[in-house]
């Protein structure tokens, strides 16, 4: 990439040429690419524009940004300035998903401000719509930037969907909030509130349960930014409510609400322990991040908060609900969800020290022998 003059308007731009006089087919591909979507894209106020490129597709011409994401992360954590990138990149995402494009790699380096708007660029790993890849397999068996690209991206890269598009882009506004660089396969979530709730819904590793296109994580994005909010409390016990009534989609939603919330007492001692311990076991099993989340949280609840004291009611519920959840973990060999649930019941027991829950839990814990070693 090099600063030049653009000879016909006398402005600064920025040209991208390839080095080598006689490149590889796969870089020329590749820059095929871009100036495609660029034509593609040409009049979408959020697609870094080109205004020149040449027959063989070895160079092309764009505006100098004044500025990338990174170089912004700071005022990215006022939320007006969030949004409006948020809204950019969705809306230029959108346009492409359309028309059968997907980007595959949106990170922050990728994400300039030019113009007083910030714009979508470096699209030389997009996938074509369907039909049109000249060569599948091309872009390898892994694409994207490490903890920016979607699990997917990295055994299916061609099978990718808008979904993955919508992982990228939730990764971006956990590490503007965060000032974090996401790890591979690890989650980043941002402080509670409502970007917290949507970070975690656009990155769930499995493509199905995140929004499926970028409309749907628009209109979740607007109900969670709405002026006037559910109770988490009246949520969370509706929720159990219809977990009580077989609905499992309700139990995985309990969970992702309680996570949300990780400093309220009363939805994880009042709530989340009276879920019924099968349907708890099987929507933690799905999510292990979000499990040991939650029970690190429940453990820093072992002595109430500012307003509530534990009541040892409520202590030996807790203690006999974490033992139901080690009891599933040991039996399904599952040691990770099995140590950090019996450490969280121990925390809770070592605290209140309530007879009717160490009579559930003594037996238990004097029975494991050499069938729980893998």
């Amino acid at each position: 990439m090099f600063e030049a003059v653009h000879k016909p308007t006398g402005t600064t731009v920025a040209l991208k040429k390839l080095h080598s006089k006689y490149p590889p087919e796969r870089q020329v591909a590749r820059m095929r690419r871009e100036i495609e979507i660029g034509q593609v894209l040409k009049d979408h106020p959020h697609a870094m524009p080109i205004l020149d490129f040449g027959a063989n597709h070895t160079w092309f011409v764009m505006p100098w940004a004044d500025a990338t994401a990174a170089q912004r992360q700071e005022l990215l954590q006022e939320p007006a300035e969030l949004r409006a990138l948020v809204d950019a990149l969705a809306s230029v995402l959108a346009a492409a998903h359309e028309e059968g494009w997907l980007h595959r790699d949106i990170k922050p380096s990728n994400i300039l401000y030019f113009d007083g708007r910030w714009t979508l660029a470096d699209w030389g790993i997009v996938r074509r719509p369907r039909g049109q890849t000249t060569k599948v397999g091309r872009t390898g068996l892994y694409i994207g930037t490490e903890g920016f690209a979607a699990p997917e991206l990295s055994g299916t890269p061609h099978e990718a969907t808008a979904s993955s598009d919508v992982y990228s882009l939730g990764r971006v506004i956990a590490w503007a909030l965060t000032g974090k660089t996401p790890e591979t396969n690890l989650p980043l979530l941002p402080p509670p509130g409502p970007w917290r709730t949507i970070v975690r819904a656009a990155t769930y590793p499995d493509p199905q349960r995140r929004p499926q296109t970028v409309s749907e994580l628009l209109a979740l994005i607007d109900r969670e930014h709405a002026d006037v909010l559910e109770d988490p409390l009246e949520s969370a016990q509706a929720l159990l409510e219809a977990a009580g009534a077989g609905d499992s989609a309700a139990a995985d939603a309990l969970l992702a609400l309680v996570g949300d919330h990780p400093e309220d007492y009363e939805i994880h001692v009042g709530v989340l322990a009276r879920l019924d311990v099968q349907q708890a076991e099987s929507a933690l099993e799905r999510d292990p991040a979000q499990a040991h989340s939650l029970l690190r949280a429940l453990a820093e609840h072992v002595h109430g908060d500012d307003t509530h004291m534990v009541q040892f009611g409520d202590a030996a519920a807790v203690v006999i609900w974490l033992q139901g959840v080690c009891v599933y973990a040991a039996g399904h060999r599952d040691w990770d969800l099995l140590e950090e649930a019996a450490h969280t019941m121990c925390t809770w027991d070592a605290a209140w020290n309530q007879w009717n829950a160490r009579d559930k839990i003594g037996p238990w814990l004097r029975a494991p022998s050499g069938r729980f070693v893998s």
